[in-house]
């Protein structure tokens, strides 16, 4: 255990996610221990444009905002349009998505790192917030510390890492081993390294900061109707167990959880927008494939909260 001593208080929060880390998402992960969550990716050309409107974003509490392009001067333009609410602005050049990279956003940019460099230097010469970028290990290929000694040059303040390439998408394992040598490789740099990748159980959490050398990890997937991973994570790093969250807990805080979206959305598209996070809230429930598939049929909230009550009245207590 004495390596805990050493990675508990490393960072660990919420990575952008499109269609989920919206309002509700960031703060139930914030309030379950998240030590920030950021925004779901927005389009620069959207924003610059004012095609797109900034209610996702409070004007209460500053997050990470995480932008998209690939114009240098529409991401400038829209980082200062959102810069009363970001704590910082994240250039996105890690989402593998078609309908992104061609139009050379996302992680297309990796193929143009001196352009990423060039809106490092511009965001930061014309704005007063922090920069940080989320990437991959490459665009085909792991070129990965080619790639950072250009960002470097213009002093990001924190670089996500997720350890694939742009073309495997989500195939594959991470690799953490390639996150550490970009970690050590910046080692003294002042940049703050985060690892993202297959981080879905506290354990993997655990295991990515105590065999690597980052700063902290970004949870993607691994949070979708799971908020309890950051506190578990942080229950195992400071005590070596965590507890596990029997289905009536995890049903009500769906419940809670879609109550909000109804709020923000509507009754109609916050029933559907739940419809992926049910399956994280049942995860590893022994049914849940059952669950999941009856939930798919439930149009209204009425139906929803008669189905999650019988739920939890009928195998409630089971973790």
């Amino acid at each position: 255990m004495k390596f805990i001593n050493t990675i508990k208080n490393r960072l660990i929060g919420l990575a952008p996610m499109s269609g989920y880390t919206d309002h509700v998402m960031r703060l139930l992960s914030i309030s379950y221990g998240a030590d920030f969550a950021y925004s779901e990716m927005l389009s620069s050309s959207a924003l610059s444009r004012r095609h797109t409107t900034l209610a996702s974003l409070s004007s209460d509490v500053k997050v990470p905002v995480q932008l998209f392009g690939s114009d240098p001067e529409e991401l400038v333009c829209a980082a200062k349009i959102v810069e009363d609410r970001a704590s910082w602005i994240d250039i996105n050049a890690a989402c593998p998505v078609k309908k992104v990279t061609r139009k050379g956003a996302g992680a297309a940019l990796l193929r143009e790192p001196d352009k990423i460099a060039s809106i490092i230097r511009m965001l930061k010469e014309r704005t007063g917030l922090k920069v940080s970028v989320k990437m991959r290990l490459g665009w085909s290929a792991n070129t990965l510390l080619k790639i950072l000694d250009i960002l470097c040059n213009e002093h990001p303040d924190i670089l996500i890492i997720h350890g694939r390439t742009a073309s495997q998408g989500y195939r594959g394992s991470a690799d953490w081993k390639a996150i550490d040598e970009a970690a050590c490789h910046l080692d003294g740099s002042g940049i703050v390294v985060l690892g993202s990748g297959d981080l879905f159980t506290p354990d993997a959490i655990v295991r990515a900061l105590a065999n690597t050398n980052v700063n902290g990890v970004v949870v993607a997937r691994g949070a979708i109707g799971n908020p309890w991973i950051f506190r578990q994570s942080r229950d195992l790093l400071r005590t070596g167990t965590y507890r596990q969250i029997p289905l009536d807990e995890r049903l009500r805080l769906f419940n809670y959880h879609i109550e909000q979206l109804i709020k923000a959305y509507g009754e109609y598209s916050a029933i559907r927008r739940a419809r992926q996070l049910f399956s994280g809230y049942t995860r590893g429930i022994s049914g849940a494939s059952a669950m999941r598939s009856n939930y798919m049929k439930l149009d209204t909230f009425n139906q929803v909260q008669c189905f999650v009550n019988t739920l939890i009245e009928e195998r409630g207590s089971i973790s």
